[in-house]
């Protein structure tokens, strides 16, 4: 930092040449609804830096002054929030955010600041600091390090500099500044909302459905016993592989990275099955990690003031560009599960549940123009049924339920590429079975697996592979077999970010958008209107898309809905 003027802000007329101002922000928590401010850094120009202490802090001249600049954050969401919470309100700001950027143009890279300065600034100190002050109150501890203002006037000059470096590359491309102006940056401003409004919880049911679960796991654990022929422990590994791979014999599917057979979720789903422990097994595991991770913590994760608890969603964790969340992670929690009745909606109020109806294999329609897959979707045809009628030469009403489920099971499996022993694994086919559903489907389908090879070959000669909305999926090594699948994810994760903004601009001010989880969109609105309020996003949702060149999304989209007074219900 010898050559870095690095200071505290005496006057907010210092910031006043700058039209592109870099903001950092340092608290005392890493969760933004409940975090002190403790102090905001800005950065106008390489190697100059301000640090203004949260004491000194005047929120409506700050923001006044900050509004009328383009302002540079890395990771916004969390920035925007801390400061709106503290007076400083930058909704609807001119912004630009590093962290974004540095995903679209390279979403297999770290994105952490501190990594970014090191790899593209070449600052190799950056790194030794990271996580540094995570614990401001531990500063004292260590006199022979950078003072808390010159950490946070790094992160800002850091966050300038790779503004200066990103921008270019980001409006250089068309269909990378699509992207990035028109879809990623107002998702970031819908997740916030979303993220500040936060899904109201009732830890009245979370009790009583943890006192189920602990009796039923009690239950598991002696039928587990019973079909094991003997008892041991069912949470560990090393005892369940024992039992599975050498009391039972069972095939071990999947190793561990030393080497080890495997008993993670995917060996256990090969197995399911193989014997009656494994699906026991299963449903244990599954009971504990709901009590460990929801039904326990969701109280604990509860905000103090508003009773709801405030998520996380990452728009930059996937490669495929699906959103993840964390703290807690709704994606992880099963369909049609109690927990999911645990998220309530306020007095007065309903929530509201809307499902993409099978959006990713409307994807793999658009993209491989099959005519029967097509046909199936104008004509509002069930796929899975039309899938096994066709598979099995048989009338589609005459489809049976266990027929569709395996017809489910095929689909979502063979676009994504899996082959005749997953699919047994899957369904409990014999091998020679599920190689002849293979070969049927894809001669029912056969458009599905020719562009399947062009994407292939597509992705190996040029190493990516771009959907239509201008999202680049990058194959470096050239090992493209997800290819076709990131093609497809991450057009389905497109239409749900297109159709979020929409929902945010154009619903009522009373329906606020709580939560996008895989395919599903919650809402919260008054009660009163719901039956309106359903048909106004029902109608938004299923409009026609069109990509980042302006060419229609070719499958006709279409969304199930329902609500009530808690997400189990409204699903």
């Amino acid at each position: 930092m010898d050559n870095k003027e690095y200071r505290v802000l005496r006057s907010l007329s210092e910031l006043e040449p700058y039209p592109d101002l870099a903001v950092d922000t340092e608290c005392d928590s890493l969760n933004k609804m409940e975090a002190r401010l403790l102090g905001v850094s800005f950065c106008g120009e390489p190697g100059r830096a301000f640090w203004l202490p949260a004491e000194k802090l005047r929120p409506r001249p700050l923001e006044r002054l900050l509004r009328s600049k383009r302002l540079i954050f890395h990771h916004a969401k969390f920035d925007l929030t801390l400061l709106q919470r503290h007076g400083v309100d930058l909704t609807n700001a001119d912004i630009f955010d590093t962290l974004i950027a540095a995903h679209l143009l390279d979403e297999n890279r770290p994105k952490s600041l501190k990594r970014l300065a090191r790899d593209l600034l070449g600052d190799e100190s950056a790194l030794e600091n990271e996580g540094y002050f995570d614990d401001p109150y531990q500063l004292p501890l260590f006199g022979d390090k950078p003072t808390l203002e010159q950490y946070a006037c790094a992160d800002a000059d850091y966050t300038f500099q790779l503004f200066q470096r990103f921008k270019p590359h980001i409006d250089l491309e068309p269909t990378l500044a699509h992207l990035y102006y028109t879809c990623e940056l107002p998702t970031m401003r819908v997740l916030r909302k979303m993220e500040m409004t936060g899904f109201l919880i009732d830890t009245e049911h979370l009790k009583r459905i943890g006192n189920a679960y602990r009796r039923r796991m009690q239950e598991l654990e002696l039928e587990i016993w019973a079909a094991a022929g003997k008892t041991f422990r069912v949470n560990s590994p090393i005892e369940i592989a024992r039992i599975l791979y050498k009391d039972l014999s069972l095939p071990a599917t999947r190793q561990t990275r030393r080497g080890r057979p495997s008993v993670n979720q995917w060996a256990l789903e090969a197995l399911r099955h193989r014997h009656p422990v494994v699906p026991l097994l299963l449903e244990h595991r599954e009971m504990k990690t709901l009590l460990d991770n929801y039904v326990d913590k969701l109280p604990q994760l509860t905000h103090p003031e508003t009773g709801r608890i405030h998520c996380s969603f990452n728009q930059t964790g996937t490669v495929t560009g699906r959103l993840s969340s964390n703290d807690p992670n709704l994606q992880a929690i099963p369909r049609g599960d109690a927990v999911r009745s645990a998220f309530v909606a306020g007095e007065g109020r309903v929530l509201i549940d809307v499902d993409f109806s099978q959006v990713e294999l409307r994807c793999a329609a658009h993209y491989a123009r099959d005519p029967k897959m097509m046909a199936a979707f104008q004509q509002e045809v069930d796929l899975h049924k039309k899938t096994i009628a066709d598979m099995l030469h048989k009338p589609i009403e005459d489809v049976t339920p266990e027929e569709r489920a395996l017809a489910k099971a095929i689909n979502f499996g063979l676009i994504y590429g899996m082959g005749a022993k997953a699919l047994s694994a899957t369904t409990g086919l014999s091998l020679s079975e599920a190689e002849a559903f293979i070969d049927a489907y894809f001669t029912a389908y056969k458009k599905l697996r020719s562009i399947r090879k062009e994407v292939l070959a597509y992705t190996r000669k040029r190493r990516y592979i771009v959907s239509m909305f201008g999202r680049r999926r990058r194959f470096p090594k050239g090992d493209a077999r997800t290819a076709f699948n990131s093609m497809i994810q991450g057009t389905a994760a497109d239409i749900c970010r297109a159709k979020m903004i929409r929902l945010d601009r154009e619903l009522p001010p009373d329906t606020q958008m709580l939560a996008q989880i895989h395919d599903e969109i919650v809402f919260e609105a008054p009660a009163e209107c719901a039956e309106e309020r359903v048909q106004q996003i029902v109608d938004i949702m299923q409009a026609p898309v069109r990509g980042f060149n302006g060419r229609l999304f070719r499958a006709p989209i279409r969304v199930e809905a329902g609500w009530g007074p808690n997400w189990g219900a409204a699903k």
